[in-house]
């Protein structure tokens, strides 16, 4: 519109150059006529009669006209006439006509100037109208191809205005990818713990109605224990789960604050220090240097301690889990070495998803929900950092721990 309003301002000012040069030159024309006519009137009388020079050099002097009146009237005679109108006068007549003439062609030529932009500044405000609410049309229906249109965004001709549908479809694609990805997790998380949830309460089930049944106080006793123990891995997994949905909808934020890393390994040394002793399995580590790091010290400790756990769980009794440091650039990488059962490559990523337990009997023989690697995975994950596994020594694994530092 700011191009418009300025085409608008530069034709109205051409036309209004045009007619004040063009009144000036009809002025002119008028003026240079009556000085003709003198100079004709004053040429004929003083050829004829050239004494009458002197009187008319006496009446161009004279400023107060005193001779006027006696003039006007000698020559009212012969048509010159000052009460003439003006329409009868050739000469003024043809000027005007010639004035007329343009002045009709410049008004008509700006009034047809002035329809046409007006009209094609309505059928492109049309044609951006239907653009816009054709792109608001497809955002509703969830198709959002249009922001990778650099051709159909160019048809806007304020790029601001085609950034911001941009923006909107960008912004809008994201939050629906979200809510798809939210939604396919939540029916993915109520199947996973209706299935986490089956085994146990089946077993507690039977070991219920096997106690209920029991004759002997012995027999009691030991389906009495086994419920408990059945009640204790439900337990155990619903805290899992709740965490796992907490961290998953973003109802637990991480506080992130400046902590040492000697904190967090000793922090999740004594998480798992009683299981360890059980086993008689040692926890070494290595020199290291004590870095300053920005993490949340709570939860980086629990994803630290959940893998020890692990390495615990599938360790054998009398082994050792070695715990180094290594300084990068951009990361503190922690590694945690054990000699338990190894994991086979084909399960190194997938040991890390959400209710895996590997095919090994040993893992299936433990007591496991198969959440812990993933809260670690997720943990680390939030705060900039990564976790993987690969083989050592001969049958054990190597968890790495990056751990951002900048």
């Amino acid at each position: 519109m700011k191009h418009k309003a300025l085409g608008f301002t530069l034709v109205f000012l051409m036309i209004t150059v045009f007619c004040g040069v063009w009144g000036i030159s009809v002025i002119r024309a008028a003026y240079v006529n009556e000085i003709r006519t003198v100079q004709n009137i004053a040429g004929r009388v003083i050829t004829a009669y050239p004494e009458t020079e002197r009187v008319f050099a006496q009446a161009l002097a004279d400023m107060d006209r005193s001779s006027a009146d006696s003039g006007a009237d000698i020559l009212s005679h012969y048509g010159y006439d000052e009460e003439e109108r003006i329409e009868e006068n050739i000469s003024y007549i043809r000027v005007v006509k010639n004035l007329t003439l343009v002045l009709a062609f410049f008004l008509t030529a700006t009034l047809t100037s002035i329809f046409i932009i007006l009209y094609n500044a309505d059928k492109y405000r049309k044609k951006q109208e239907e653009e816009v609410i054709s792109v608001l049309d497809e955002c509703l229906c969830g198709d959002y191809a249009y922001i990778n249109d650099l051709d159909r965004m160019r048809r806007f001709k304020n790029p601001l205005f085609a950034d911001t549908l941009v923006k909107i479809g960008r912004s809008l694609k994201l939050k629906s990818e979200r809510l798809n990805e939210e939604r396919d997790n939540t029916k993915t998380l109520v199947t996973d713990i209706s299935h986490q949830l089956k085994t146990p309460i089946s077993a507690l089930k039977a070991c219920f109605t096997l106690y209920t049944e029991a004759e002997t106080p012995t027999d009691k006793e030991e389906f009495h224990v086994r419920c408990k123990l059945q009640m204790n891995k439900i337990e155990t997994l619903i805290a899992a789960l709740i965490q796992i949905s907490r961290l998953e909808t973003r109802m637990i934020t991480l506080s992130i604050e400046k902590v040492f890393l000697t904190e967090i390994l000793a922090g999740a040394i004594n998480t798992v220090y009683h299981k360890a002793q059980k086993k008689q399995i040692s926890i070494e580590t290595a020199d290291f240097e004590n870095l300053s790091l920005n993490l949340d010290k709570k939860w980086t400790i629990e994803a630290i301690a959940n893998v020890l756990d692990n390495a615990i769980k599938y360790s054998p009794e009398g082994s050792q889990i070695m715990l180094s440091v290594q300084k990068l650039y951009n990361y503190v990488r922690v590694f945690v070495e054990d000699n338990g059962i190894g994991i086979p490559k084909s399960e190194q990523a997938k040991i890390f998803k959400r209710f895996y337990r590997g095919n090994n009997e040993t893992v299936r023989y433990e007591d496991g929900s198969g959440v812990g690697l993933y809260l670690t995975r997720k943990i680390l994950e939030d705060e900039g950092g990564t976790i993987f596994v690969r083989p050592a020594g001969e049958c054990g694994s190597e968890f790495c721990i990056n751990l951002p530092c900048q």
